[in-house]
């Protein structure tokens, strides 16, 4: 099956729709995959047979050719084979809690489910299928993260529900593509503590401090065609990025700068109204970006 298939079939089967994503496609495509295979866990001849994460994201990279870093691996484990395990279409397979050879495996008639023809058969494995998913109800990993962000054709993370973490998806998903040539995410933060997204050899690379004192930005925003770097606050209650602020954001963006990265500053609001109501707080030297009006840039130009 391909990526758009299995994501099809995903719909049929009513998966939450936050996890239907091309990492989950691919999840799913490397635990259904018999090819023998070196380096699994011993007694096991395909990914098939029993999959570590790191399994899977070696799949990822060297089968399908898509680039996925080893520290996106919690973002497979908890957007994609979490709910996966809770709907019951993935067996976990662990002995203690941190047991470093916990593997995954699929459930049997979901296996079957992926080399099945049109039919009476498939139509059946289908409704079981279904039917086992309502048993089961929505997912606690759908219950507990609400804002799926797609932080690249492969990579989806999960946030907690809000809506700063929902402006943030916009900045990441809208903005993002609009301003910046092929942008990764560096950083995502996350209303829920110690939740957030870093992509750390990203930020070693470009002398980005990992632990800080001082608050970190809601987004940073990387383009290494460009040679851009773009640091976003997300304001819906708290405030936008006013002169002490710009001060703190500069300093903590000291290393790229040093490295001749072009470093932008952007508070970035849900509407207009919002905007005003911060209006006389904003930093000369940032911009403003409203979501509501996704391709228009507001720049506040010291002369």
């Amino acid at each position: 099956m391909t990526i758009d298939e299995i994501k099809e079939l995903l719909r049929e089967l009513g998966f939450p729709a936050a996890f239907i994503s091309d990492q989950t496609a691919l999840t799913l495509l490397a635990l259904s995959d018999r090819q023998p295979r070196q380096k699994l866990l011993p007694g096991h001849a395909s990914l098939a047979e029993g999959a570590r994460v790191h399994d899977i994201l070696t799949f990822v990279r060297e089968d399908m050719r898509r680039r996925v870093a080893e520290n996106t691996r919690e973002s497979y484990r908890k957007t994609s084979l979490r709910p996966l395990v809770e709907v019951g279409w993935v067996v976990r397979h662990q002995l203690s809690t941190n047991d470093p050879n916990t593997y995954y495996t699929l459930n049997g008639e979901l296996a079957r489910l992926f080399t099945a023809q049109t039919g009476p058969d498939r139509d059946r494995l289908v409704e079981r299928l279904r039917l086992h998913t309502r048993r089961a109800g929505r997912p606690k990993a759908a219950r507990r993260i609400e804002v799926a962000v797609q932080l690249s054709p492969d990579l989806t993370f999960g946030l907690s529900a809000g809506a700063h973490n929902e402006l943030e998806k916009a900045v990441v998903e809208v903005l993002a593509p609009a301003v910046l040539a092929d942008p990764s995410v560096v950083y995502l933060g996350d209303t829920a503590p110690r939740s957030g997204f870093q992509d750390r050899a990203v930020m070693r690379r470009l002398n980005l401090p990992i632990d800080v004192k001082a608050p970190l930005p809601d987004v940073v925003l990387y383009s290494e065609a460009d040679s851009r770097l773009m640091v976003v606050e997300a304001v819906t209650s708290g405030g936008p990025i006013t002169a002490n602020r710009l001060a703190q954001l500069r300093e903590f963006a000291r290393g790229p700068i040093r490295l001749g990265i072009r470093v932008e500053y952007l508070t970035a609001f849900p509407g207009r109204k919002d905007l005003r109501r911060f209006l006389e707080e904003i930093a000369w030297g940032s911009s403003v970006w409203v979501a509501d009006e996704p391709y228009n840039l507001i720049h506040f130009v010291s002369l």
